[in-house]
């Protein structure tokens, strides 16, 4: 096999392996060890004094987690080699891009350690969108996907939790990177002082991130529920572990319960509308109800909390628009009908 055809095969990643349940919630667990590395270097920034290295504990945590899923599976695909899988399959389907994105990750890794040594550590935005970094979001992005496309390709109607969890770690992915306008990180809904040009930046910043985290949260079910059922619970889980892992940037441990209520009323509308590709009018009508749903509580959180500095035309704008994003989404799930094509046109 030619290192071309290697290649295609392993983006295809459909090997005939049957993935053991042991062997899928090990690599859940390790795609968890990494993401929480992620979050935690992501913290040590944000709150310990300037950090002069590329070695720090933090580091360690990530790249140690990264290092035990590389181990992993790089182990197993080795076995399973021995015992007469081709290279391109000695994975369960689903798997090998896991393994490619670890082994991106390890030389995204070196990459940042000598970007690190020539250009000083980033802060701020800068160390969020460097081109090292954005390497190791995309190799993040491809390890901890596997148990959702795995599960992707087999013939269940119902998502099994490690995909739920598979499809949360992949929205924890999507938010660290625009963590820098996070409603969960930075509450601008509660500024009240300050210049006015300042107090309209915030308020921008406010908006938008209420339009981005409902965006890639409702992106993410709406996926989920193009393909599957979804077990009650499902939105509650992908909702807290994501809330959870944002809340604590800032410190915003309030806010974490917050984000678990808020997918607990998405899933009782789920549960409620029940809705699917067969059930068009419910998936709209759940993609409306269930983004203002979570604005509304967070906002109204945040009134009894901390006071809000906005205007009601504000923040209940903000409420209907997070419904408007949920129900443009919809139809990127399931398109309107097409009309019947003139043959002699």
């Amino acid at each position: 096999m030619t290192v071309r055809e290697l290649t295609r095969e392993l983006i295809r990643d459909q090997g005939p392996i049957t993935p053991t349940r042991r062997f899928e919630w090990t690599v859940v667990a390790l795609c968890t060890w990494l993401m929480a590395g992620a979050y935690l270097d992501a913290w040590a920034h944000r709150h310990l004094a300037r950090l002069e290295t590329f070695f720090t504990p933090w580091h360690g945590v990530l790249y140690s987690g990264i290092f035990a899923i590389l181990i992993f599976l790089g182990v197993r695909a080795l076995r399973n080699q021995g015992r007469g899988h081709r290279l391109d399959q000695a994975l369960p389907a689903g798997y090998n891009l896991s393994l490619v994105g670890a082994v991106l990750f390890g030389i995204g890794g070196v990459i940042d350690m000598f970007w690190h040594l020539r250009f000083g550590i980033e802060v701020n935005l800068a160390a969020l969108i460097s081109p090292p970094h954005l390497l190791l979001m995309l190799a993040g992005t491809l390890i901890v996907a596997g148990p959702l496309r795995a599960a992707w390709r087999r013939p269940v109607s119902e998502a099994p939790w490690t995909a739920v969890i598979s499809a949360s770690l992949l929205l924890s992915m999507f938010t660290f990177f625009n963590q820098f306008d996070q409603p969960l990180v930075d509450t601008y809904a509660t500024a009240t002082s300050g210049a006015p040009a300042t107090v309209a930046q915030l308020q921008e910043l406010g908006i938008l991130g209420i339009m981005v985290q409902t965006a890639l949260l409702t992106g993410v079910v709406l996926y989920l529920l193009g393909r599957f059922t979804l077990p009650f619970g499902s939105i509650t889980l992908l909702v807290g572990l994501n809330g959870a892992l944002l809340g604590t940037l800032e410190q915003n441990f309030d806010l974490i319960p917050v984000a678990i209520i808020g997918g607990l009323l998405a899933d009782l509308v789920m549960l409620w509308l029940k809705p699917g590709p067969k059930r068009v009018v419910a998936l709209r009508v759940g993609a409306f109800l269930g983004p203002v749903g979570v604005s509304a509580l967070y906002l109204l959180f945040l009134e009894l909390t901390r006071g809000i500095g906005w205007p009601i035309s504000l923040w209940l704008g903000s409420i209907a628009v997070s419904g408007a994003i949920g129900v443009l989404l919809s139809y990127l799930t399931v398109h309107p009908p097409l009309p019947a094509l003139d043959a002699a046109g």
